[in-house]
């Protein structure tokens, strides 16, 4: 059975027209924030290329859909689209080195990434598994989605959800009322958000056991 890895490539939508230095700073300091939070859950670090290009191998295909979450969360400037493939490394892995990869699974990523583009999706995956490339598809492109167009205070209250805050306390905290945060709660869907990304967590798991 041959050896596969989780690499996780990505590019940063129509940045070539409105990177400026403190966006492309921004961007450097994101990726370097995501690889010391991940550190545990990454194999080969996240690294930029090609100007606004990015990729690293992480340890789970649940590792690297928490790792997109939090770019999509903290990328302030511009939106990514990532593509997620399972396959080999042929050469490079001892090196560490994102750069220095080749396989399989690196030239599968510019079709993937072409296909992304022709699409209004933001994440494509290709995994070994075709029930787990079709569940992580549809489900986390929906989460993507929905979460795509949120406002700073929309992103402040997703944050809190699940936390042990009452809604007068986060209002208060956020400096709204009470009620427009059960607004938000509603139309931003966040609740369902939140479900969402439990619940495929919880199917992956089951896809793993089934599997072995």
């Amino acid at each position: 059975m041959k050896r596969t890895e989780i690499v996780l490539i990505g590019d940063v939508i129509k940045s070539r027209k409105r990177f400026n230095p403190e966006e492309w700073k921004y961007f450097h300091q994101l990726i370097k924030k995501i690889n010391n939070e991940f550190h545990s859950s990454i194999k080969i670090p996240i690294t930029i290329y090609s100007g606004d290009s990015f990729g690293g191998i992480c340890n789970s295909v649940e590792s690297a859909i928490d790792i997109l979450l939090a770019i999509q969360e903290h990328h302030k400037y511009h939106k990514s689209r990532v593509v997620l493939i399972e396959d080999e490394i042929s050469f490079g892995l001892e090196t560490k080195n994102f750069l220095n990869l080749e396989g399989p699974a690196l030239w599968k990523s510019q079709g993937l990434l072409d296909n992304l583009k022709k699409s209004a999706s933001f994440f494509l995956s290709d995994l070994q598994n075709e029930l787990k490339t079709l569940t992580v598809n549809t489900i986390l492109n929906l989460i993507l989605s929905i979460r795509n167009d949120w406002s700073e205070i929309e992103w402040a209250v997703y944050k809190h959800q699940g936390l042990p805050i009452t809604q007068k306390d986060l209002a208060e905290k956020l400096e709204v009322s009470q009620q427009y945060i059960s607004k938000i709660l509603n139309a931003s869907k966040i609740k369902l958000v939140r479900e969402a990304e439990n619940n495929l967590t919880q199917i992956l798991h089951g896809i793993d056991t089934t599997i072995h």
